[in-house]
């Protein structure tokens, strides 16, 4: 007679612990956001500081990744099958654009004592935003991995 109200209760607590962990994954991914301040490098190109070729793609890529970090944060809380593999892609598209950046600001300005990049406030990018950037990345692809859809949980439930 208890056997089936605790199974129940089994499931809605396996359940109600996967929808936190699914929400704290989604809120690692929102955190993204910040990257819409990549605008910041098209605004030093447009004022001579920094150099087209290191500005538009790192730039344009930071703001791609800002600007989608919410909706695939939003697709990842509400539990759609394919919200998974679309966030991986995302991820590792947002570390490639961070390698990118990296590597055209080494490119484009060998001297790094003399770059624009040395200087305050811009430091800050290399030295916190990149590696706080990456380590967000690889949080979320950790955990990534212990992720399940809402709709497998509904359907235990419903069982």
């Amino acid at each position: 007679m208890h056997l089936i109200p605790s199974i129940q209760m089994k499931a809605t607590g396996e359940y109600s612990k996967q929808m936190q962990y699914n929400r704290t994954t989604s809120i690692l991914i929102a955190a993204h956001t910040w990257r819409i301040l990549g605008i910041a490098f098209l605004w030093g190109m447009t004022q001579g500081l920094l150099d087209p070729a290191f500005a538009i793609p790192a730039g344009i890529g930071d703001i791609l990744i800002g600007v989608t970090a919410i909706p695939f944060a939003i697709f990842l809380w509400k539990g759609y099958s394919w919200s998974k593999y679309a966030v991986v892609v995302w991820s590792v598209l947002g570390i490639a654009d961070l390698i990118n950046a990296v590597t055209l600001g080494v490119i484009t300005n060998p001297d790094f004592s003399t770059s624009t990049m040395s200087t305050f406030p811009w430091i800050l990018v290399p030295t916190v935003g990149v590696p706080l950037a990456l380590a967000l990345h690889g949080i979320t692809l950790y955990r990534l991995r212990n992720w399940v859809p809402i709709q497998a949980h509904r359907k235990l439930q419903g069982a």
